[in-house]
This record gives C-alpha cells, sequence and structure tokens, in this order.
C-alpha cells in the first residue's frame, strides 16, 4: 500500500498530471477550462464532494443509469485520471453493458470516497500549473484569458467542484462515478 501511495504521489504531481491529462484533452472537441479544471480536481481530490450517504448516491445511481442512453460509443469502462491510475473514472454505460450492479458500483464509490485522500495544494498546484502552460500556448481550445476568468471565479468560491461545461456535456453526455483503483479492481473482479 506504501508503494501505492508513494507512485501516486510522484506520479499526480502537477507537472507529471498535466503530461498525462493535456493529450487526452486536445482531442475533446467540445473540452473547455471548466471540464479541465473538473479533471484535475477529480484527480487530486477525488469524489467525495459528491458522496452523500448511501440512499443518496444509490437513488442519483439509478436516475442517471435510466436516462443515459446508450450513446456515445468509445467509452471503456475504466478511464485513469492520473498516471498511477490511482484514481478514476468508471463510466456508467460500458459498466452497465458489461453487466455491472448498481449496488456494487455505489459500494466502491463510497468506500473511495473514504478512503482516498483530497489534496487541495495537488489540485492547486496542477490547476495553476495549467495556467502557466496557457500562457505560452493554448492547449486544444484552452486558452489564458477562459483559464484567467474562470479561476477568478473559482478563486472567489473558494475553489469548489464544479459540474462539466454545457458543451461538453451535450456532446459527450459523460455518465461515471470516480473511484480508486483498488476499489476498481474489486469491483471488475466481482
Amino acid at each position: 500500500m506504501q508503494i501505492l501511495a508513494a507512485a501516486f504521489l510522484l506520479t499526480c504531481m502537477p507537472t507529471a498530471l498535466l503530461d498525462f491529462a493535456i493529450p487526452k484533452w486536445k482531442n475533446e472537441e467540445a473540452f473547455a477550462i471548466q471540464d479541465a479544471y473538473k479533471y484535475l480536481f477529480q484527480a487530486t481530490m477525488g469524489g467525495e464532494h459528491a458522496a452523500p450517504e448511501r440512499g443518496i448516491a444509490l437513488a442519483r445511481l439509478e436516475k442517471e443509469w435510466s436516462e443515459m442512453g446508450d450513446t456515445p460509443g468509445g467509452e471503456n469502462e475504466w478511464e485513469p485520471l492520473c498516471p498511477s491510475g490511482e484514481i478514476g473514472r468508471v463510466n456508467l454505460r460500458p459498466f452497465k453493458r458489461g453487466g455491472g450492479k448498481q449496488a456494487d458500483l455505489i459500494d466502491a464509490f463510497l468506500a473511495s470516497s473514504r478512503e482516498f485522500r483530497p489534496d487541495k495544494d495537488k489540485f492547486l498546484a496542477a490547476w495553476r500549473e495549467l495556467g502557466r502552460r496557457l500562457e505560452k500556448e493554448k492547449i486544444g481550445k484552452l486558452d489564458q484569458r477562459s483559464w484567467q476568468r474562470f479561476d477568478a471565479e473559482m478563486k472567489e468560491r473558494g475553489y469548489p467542484a464544479v459540474s462539466h461545461s454545457e458543451g461538453y456535456r451535450k456532446a459527450k453526455r459523460p455518465a461515471y462515478r470516480v473511484i480508486t483503483l483498488e476499489q476498481v479492481q474489486l469491483l471488475i473482479a466481482s
């Protein structure tokens, strides 16, 4: 377990995290600065902010499960958010197609929210490093002006969790739960 923790610390440092994430972002047509913020937030803070008590979490999942539809295709069941893969997203559509059970996913999601140690300093370091990189060049559709505007808004609010941008939600219809590698291994093995 200590080896995994050390690997996470090294590979989720701002530079490594951005080097891992940016190639993914460049290929996303509808990816906005808000989506980059959300990605970095989840990679460093986990999903605890979205983990209410079990009954509420299950009700939310049941609703999303029934409304998400079958498209878009090409989603992997597991999408790591950092190079170590210590935390990532279980995409609901492929999980459901593969016979995954809602109750098992909720258990993994809630266990992950208890296990994962959020690190706001790491989040802010990664977010600010993104701002520095955007001073030098655009990344896909991300630019320095949009970063500055969004940063000012988020700073005023204390850098909270956010939803995906409207454009990304329309284009990708994201449906997932953020869980740890340990929990996804248990989930997929069951």
